[in-house]
């Protein structure tokens, strides 16, 4: 009888090992998705929106007005041509043009119908970081040049419905990466992303290098910022027949001497 269920045992082991031998190994639980990166939230720093006339997030200042006038004028032009995106520009620096795109941003944002991004394209000399008193670790240069993700590249202000995509250090060989399909296709997705959103594009000015002119065709429309009593008529002129062609928006006039 012992030796019958010592039998029977490795019967029964034999058995099993040539199931196990016949069977596909189990595969192991796939891996959960990785968690999203989240955008980093960043304070504003107030003694800087001050110092470089950002408005509209103080809710000080007799401009404050001024803004939500153009926030209006903005939204119609963009609703009735069915435009997203939005590049801000003038004749040459000190015109005012990344005040502007800040303050018309935060506008933007405040307005609960959509989100606004606001791109720093000026990558030569970007200063969106700085009018906002903060410090990118990494930005757009760094989504074009090192393949960092884009989620790790965008800045949360605590501003409700704005997000800010700088630019941390600046680059000199800038025009020919804005023309590349990379930055086509990120520029189509921005877009494209979020049905609600607006993207601001701050630009470099028109007359001081050829970033703009390269990077139009990426953008529906485009604003002229000009300075009351700096920008001759001859570079307004200039700047006028370049955008010939490229949905020109408008100019603003910044720093007018003159009461509505």
């Amino acid at each position: 009888m012992d030796k019958l269920e010592k039998a029977l045992q490795k019967a029964r082991e034999d058995r099993e090992r040539v199931l196990a031998a016949a069977m596909p190994p189990l595969e192991a639980d796939p891996e959960p998705p990785p968690e999203p990166v989240r955008t980093m939230t960043r304070p504003l720093s107030p003694t800087e929106l001050e110092r470089h006339r950002v408005v509209v997030r103080s809710g000080k200042g007799d401009n404050i007005d001024l803004f939500r006038m153009l926030r209006t004028k903005v939204i119609q032009q963009m609703e009735s041509a069915n435009l997203r995106t939005l590049a801000i520009t003038s004749p040459q620096y000190g015109d005012g043009k990344t005040t502007i795109a800040i303050n018309l941003a935060m506008s933007l944002a405040l307005d609960v119908k959509q989100t606004v991004l606001l791109v720093d394209m000026d990558m030569r000399k970007p200063s969106v970081h700085e009018f906002l008193g903060i410090e990118p670790a990494l930005g757009l240069s760094d989504y074009l040049l090192r393949n960092v993700p884009l989620s790790d590249c965008l800045v949360k202000p605590n501003v409700e419905r704005l997000v800010v995509l700088p630019v941390a250090g600046s680059l000199h060989d800038s025009s020919e990466l804005l023309g590349t399909p990379k930055m086509a296709r990120l520029a189509a997705e921005l877009k494209s992303r979020y049905p609600d959103r607006i993207v601001i594009y701050d630009m470099p000015p028109l007359l001081t290098q050829d970033d703009t002119l390269a990077f139009l065709p990426q953008v529906d429309g485009v604003l002229l910022v000009v300075r009351d009593g700096v920008s001759p008529i001859a570079q307004v002129r200039a700047c006028a027949e370049s955008l010939t062609g490229r949905n020109f928006l408008g100019t603003i006039l910044n720093d007018s001497r003159f009461s509505a």
